[in-house]
């Protein structure tokens, strides 16, 4: 899941650089099939596991629940607009336009949830490990 957003973040900043707008788009297209499907697998393993333990905070669960809609609500928001758009998806109406808007910025929002998750995870690691070698901290 990791990667193929990587890929589509990386197609995206390389076609919007490079100014050809249909070229990378079946490439895209492609890898933005895959996360909603782990993502619904993980949602249905979290339902199905109960003993798992909850978040710590408020905070970390609003966080997660945030990056889980999105990771669902970017592709919903791609397969909107190809349905909105002509057989060969040059389509330019109203609908695109504004599907092209929020599917950027659902996007570019998603990767502030993830740069933040990566940010906690490695605050929270380095938490425990003050907390388990006390004698280590400075």
């Amino acid at each position: 899941m990791a990667v193929a957003i990587a890929l589509m973040c990386l197609l995206a900043v390389a076609w919007r650089l490079s100014g050809h707008t249909k070229t990378p788009i079946p490439v895209h297209k492609a890898p933005g099939t895959l996360p909603p499907m782990p993502v619904f697998a993980r949602i249905l393993w979290a339902i199905a596991a109960e003993q798992r333990p909850r978040a710590a905070s408020l905070a970390a669960r609003l966080g997660h629940l945030a990056l889980y809609l999105l990771m669902l609500t970017v592709p919903t928001i791609a397969l909107i607009r190809d349905a909105a758009a002509d057989r060969d998806g040059s389509a330019e109406n109203a609908a695109t336009r504004f599907v092209d808007l929020w599917h950027s910025r659902a996007t570019w929002l998603l990767l502030l949830l993830i740069a933040g998750h990566i940010l906690m995870t490695a605050i929270h690691q380095r938490m425990a490990v003050r907390r388990n070698n006390p004698e280590n901290t400075p």
